[in-house]
């Protein structure tokens, strides 16, 4: 049944409206206001708006579900089904979601998003680009809360402890100057995988002293707490290697930071822009025999990276942070540049205890965890893990 003029200027008026309320971070009206829309009509645009109210609002699992719905039913709108994918593969459900994204290929091979995902996971950098931002799909959430200046780069992941108000990110990360540089020079902020985003400090200036990998890893104070996500267990004892395990990361655009674009690709890169982390399911790595206290990861993140962010067990437990390692000047890469060539470490739950106390989380008895499903590990890493943003102190803010 065709709508009539008036129906239809309000279904967008109402469109409008959700999307309006999630730029501002009102999730509550955003739904409000989608699901009044879909009250008059079955539309595409309609339910991708319905998807990322949910993703903004912690509810993965629900929009896994409701995009695999999407999905199948609007197959004359490729955006559905590309969305799904790329939740699923944000999710460590891989397979899944080349499957998905390889019939979205057949039916749609010159759609612009189709081309961008494509690219991205061909490419191994997952942070969004301008094609995959923009509306109806919009494969990102939108930033909310402290405004960053457009200078801003993405540049590691950070964990959020148990008590919301403090963050755990690599040493490396930190602008070049900044340990010696006045606190009111500092220009930090972290942002979560709803696109929360406060402003952060540096906890305590010290030296890395070389002598472990706990060093590598300093603790930023954030202007305001950011939720945590309610499941904050903590491992009593060091995961053995072999151990099942997921790894998270949030991705920045490679590409625009290395200077790698192009002509007109320059501008398909928008660096400092909100992302959800990346999950990946593996197995824990074995000791480097060359460097005592070092652990290889084992868990295969896409791309290369400072790192930084949380590392799970099967039960949804905190066993420690995953940290990219960095190259000294007589290697091949630039120094204190992530190497593609040197594995990715774990920096053990143990070690983190000893340099920062138990800030956590509950420890979890020793007996063996009960397994925990991907999407629902999926909705704590949405708050744990967060973007770490940083604005050289020689770059003058400039809001946006």
């Amino acid at each position: 049944m065709r709508s009539s003029p008036q129906a239809l200027a309000e279904r967008r008026r109402l469109i409008a409206e959700g999307e309006a309320r999630l730029r501002a971070g009102d999730v509550a009206a955003a739904r409000l206001a989608f699901e009044q829309a879909a009250q008059s009509a079955h539309e595409a645009e309609i339910e991708l708006g319905w998807l990322r109210m949910q993703m903004q609002a912690g509810e993965y699992r629900q929009a896994l579900a409701f995009a695999a719905h999407t999905a199948g039913v609007h197959l004359d709108h490729v955006e559905g089904a590309a969305f799904y994918a790329w939740l699923l593969n944000l999710g460590a459900q891989v397979q899944a979601a080349t499957q998905t994204l390889d019939g979205v290929q057949a039916r749609a091979p010159g759609h612009p998003l189709v081309q961008a995902v494509q690219q991205r996971w061909q490419s191994g950098a997952l942070a969004p680009s301008a094609d995959m931002l923009r509306l109806p799909a919009r494969l990102a959430p939108y930033a909310t809360g402290a405004q960053v200046p457009p200078g801003a780069r993405v540049v590691a992941t950070g964990l959020l402890l148990a008590d919301g108000g403090h963050v755990l990110v690599p040493r490396a990360a930190l602008p070049e100057g900044l340990p010696g540089a006045p606190s009111a020079e500092v220009r930090l902020w972290l942002r979560n995988g709803l696109g929360q985003t406060v402003e952060a400090q540096l906890e305590a200036k010290e030296a890395s002293d070389g002598a472990s990998l706990a060093s590598e890893v300093v603790m930023l104070r954030l202007t305001q707490t950011l939720p945590v996500g309610g499941g904050e267990v903590v491992a009593s004892r060091d995961a053995a290697p072999g151990t099942p395990a997921y790894a998270v990361d949030l991705p920045a655009n490679q590409a625009l930071d290395q200077g790698n674009n192009q002509g007109n690709n320059q501008s398909l890169d928008a660096a400092g822009e909100p992302a959800w982390p990346v999950m990946r399911a593996g197995f824990l790595g074995l000791p480097l025999a060359a460097a005592q206290g070092k652990t290889r990861l084992g868990v295969a993140l896409p791309g290369r990276g400072l790192r930084g962010g949380p590392v799970y067990d099967q039960g949804g437990r905190l066993i420690g942070v995953a940290l990219g390692q960095m190259a000294s000047p007589g290697q091949s890469g630039k120094a204190d540049q992530p190497n593609a060539h040197l594995p990715d470490l774990l920096l053990p739950v143990s070690a983190l205890r000893a340099r920062f106390g138990e800030r956590f989380g509950r420890v979890a008895p020793p007996a063996r965890p009960t397994p925990v499903g991907a999407d629902e590990l999926y909705e704590l890493v949405l708050r744990s893990s967060l973007q770490v943003l940083a604005l050289p102190v020689s770059v003058p803010p400039a809001v946006r």
